[in-house]
């Protein structure tokens, strides 16, 4: 629990199943050294490896606080609170806006130099062409050809 005297936020992004070591206790989050005031457990695992993931929280209100000494979620005005953000679709979240941005990107700065004039940035991102690798990507070569050793 080092960390948790050292640290104010917490992010956890992990896998756990039933029987993992827990990442801090509730009694953990209790002692006077624990600094930890804000988690984002991504997991959301209720009653699982982080104390203060007491329910899931929702993209409409991703935020709650868990008061360490009650053991249960209080009004954010309270002193002493750790500000949990559960959300447990949030992983379904992140591939919408990212494919929504991702698409506008490239049709704003790929399309155009695919239909048009190539100002050489496809060219420059291009790995393989008729089956072989570009020169600019040559380097590559053993790691097509299973070679993992350099000799």
């Amino acid at each position: 629990m080092k960390w948790a005297k050292v640290t104010d936020i917490y992010i956890a992004a992990h896998f756990w199943k039933e029987g993992s070591p827990y990442l801090f206790t509730r009694e953990d989050a209790k002692k006077p050294e624990f600094k930890i005031r804000v988690v984002g457990d991504i997991s959301c695992d209720i009653d699982g490896p982080v104390a203060s993931t007491i329910r899931p929280s929702t993209i409409e209100e991703p935020i709650y606080a868990y008061h360490p000494h009650t053991e249960e979620e209080v009004e954010h005005h309270v002193s002493d609170v750790i500000t949990v953000m559960a959300v447990d679709n949030l992983p379904c979240e992140l591939p919408k806006d990212a494919s929504r941005d991702f698409g506008e990107e490239l049709i704003k700065n790929v399309l155009p130099y695919l239909v048009g004039e190539d100002d050489g940035r496809i060219k420059n991102a291009t790995i393989a062409e008729n089956g072989k690798l570009t020169p600019r990507y040559a380097y590559l070569q053993n790691y097509v050809d299973g070679i993992t050793e350099k000799k």
